[in-house]
């Protein structure tokens, strides 16, 4: 983080995160069309922003109709935003003003490292010894796992910046996602789902390591998330935050999951069809102390297999990639 970057009051803009790594090719820059899906992520995910979104929704002529929300929503917001600027109206700011205003642009990464925590995209990840790529949010009543595609630096007026993961998620019906009696969850990584819907906030994820199922084989893969001790907040401790050259939490490899062709090809094999991700958005803190929701955790823990084959480190290059 710039030692004198401006601060921004609003739940989705953290210092505890560090984007960083050498470019990614040009095929990961995001579209016109995927910085505007990325920014409507954004609003109808912001906690500042669930009151003017309750407010459009109660419209006569949207009268709760999400397709219509979604696609009106944030020219709605900000003429509003424009409006009541000076109105004294509790439920504006001027992180809201920036917000409204649209991305100015919008910058891919293949680092990030989220409170001390370290992910890596997948393509950059499976040439390294450790996997970072693994990510797991919760749903309402469901957990979603996935691969991180590449790490997205939405940036706003006055150098607000919004960090988002674009993933790439599994499938997560009966046929994809088997418990055995021991509690472990097996996923199918050669399929797919949510392709519209790819985001997702980087401080609301937590990491994930996937091992071989050995029952199942093939695809199949052990999701472990990661519960790392010892990790706190920089800004709770009272000392500066660092930078990508610190060292960060990692986990070994293990081996690799299908690339996106052969996903897509197993999806229309098997006629699986997109849907839109339920998210939570609630933010994660790693606590040191906190115990895990799932008593089956422990029992997750596996020796990852040693790999001995040359791998090429990632660069500690931090420049910026604008598409």
């Amino acid at each position: 983080m710039e030692e004198h970057a401006p601060r921004f009051n609003l739940s989705i803009v953290s210092s505890d995160v560090e984007v960083g790594g050498a470019r990614l090719s040009a095929e990961y820059a995001l579209s016109d069309e995927e910085i505007a899906i990325a920014h409507w992520w954004v609003l109808i995910n912001c906690e500042e922003v669930k009151y003017w979104k309750e407010l459009h929704l109660s419209f006569p002529e949207v009268d709760g109709d999400l397709e219509y929300h979604n696609m009106t929503f944030a020219n709605y917001f900000r003429t509003w935003m424009d409006m009541i600027k000076s109105d004294d109206n509790p439920n504006w700011s001027h992180e809201l003003i920036l917000l409204a205003m649209q991305p100015q642009r919008a910058r891919v990464y293949p680092t990030c490292t989220v409170n001390g925590v370290k992910f890596v995209s997948e393509e950059r990840d499976n040439r390294r010894r450790t996997q970072n790529y693994g990510v797991m949010a919760k749903g309402h009543g469901l957990h979603y796992y996935g691969v991180l595609y590449s790490v997205v630096e939405l940036v706003y007026a006055e150098g607000m910046k919004v960090h988002l993961f674009k993933c790439r998620w599994f499938d997560t019906g009966a046929q994809s996602m088997k418990m055995d009696q021991y509690g472990n969850l097996s996923v199918n990584t050669a399929t797919s789902a949510y392709e519209d819907d790819p985001f997702v906030f980087a401080t609301s994820v937590k990491q994930v390591f996937y091992l071989d199922d050995l029952v199942r084989g093939d695809a199949w893969k052990i999701a472990n998330i990661v519960h790392p001790r010892n990790i706190y907040r920089a800004a709770t401790l009272g000392v500066t935050i660092p930078g990508p050259e610190a060292d960060t939490y990692q986990e070994p490899n293990a081996v690799g999951i299908h690339d996106v062709a052969t996903v897509r090809e197993n999806n229309v094999k098997h006629g699986r069809v997109l849907r839109i991700r339920d998210e939570d958005s609630t933010f994660i803190d790693v606590d040191p102390n906190e115990e895990t929701d799932d008593d089956s955790d422990d029992e997750l823990r596996h020796r990852l297999p040693d790999i001995n084959s040359d791998t090429e480190e990632d660069s500690s290059d931090d420049s910026d990639y604008e598409p």
